[in-house]
């Protein structure tokens, strides 16, 4: 827990948990992959929920962590990735990945913590904002198409088809990172 003091008095500002049986699991069961989020807290207090889950054996998901934030920030979420890569043992980053949907400060925390971890960012996010202004299911079937192409040139032809479609849907999407 993270307090600080103000006008005399301490007040609550940050708290991780990160349970010892959860933790052990995932050292011991699960792949190197740690799915991050975060959502708004709608009480009194307000601030945001962090979270971190991993991918079991059977394709499950692994809870791992969780935290209470005043806003999801690049230093709470530096604290919060800081937090998460003592528990588990990431010392060197490399062989590691983080999925997210690019919450605001998230990609700075990765390089301040995990720099040489893999970053991806979630498709159905992604697909959120491109539906936004790009409607229709046969942009939507090659969006994913492009999404789960599995090398480089099969994901070059899928963005060629995406041109053809929609050259407007394909510059929007050939702004984001590949990965």
């Amino acid at each position: 827990m993270q307090c600080e003091f103000v006008d005399g008095k301490t007040v609550f500002k940050r708290l991780y948990i990160c349970l010892e049986p959860l933790k052990r699991g995932f050292k011991m069961n699960c792949r190197p992959f740690i799915g991050l989020d975060a959502c708004h807290l709608k009480g009194v207090y307000g601030g945001q929920l962090l979270t971190a889950v991993g991918i079991d054996p059977n394709n499950k998901i692994w809870v791992l962590a969780y935290a209470v934030v005043e806003m999801g920030t690049r230093e709470s979420w530096t604290w919060f990735i800081d937090l998460l890569a003592k528990d588990v043992d990431i010392v060197n980053s490399h062989g590691w990945a983080f999925i997210s949907n690019k919450q605001k400060g998230l990609p700075g925390a990765f390089e301040d913590i995990v720099p040489n971890a893999e970053t991806r960012f979630c498709v159905r996010h992604l697909w959120d904002n491109f539906n936004k202004t790009y409607k229709g299911k046969v942009l939507r079937d090659q969006l994913w198409t492009c999404a789960k192409a599995t090398n480089v040139p099969c994901f070059n032809y899928q963005m060629e088809v995406m041109k053809t479609l929609d050259s407007n849907a394909w510059e929007w999407l050939a702004e984001k990172p590949p990965t």
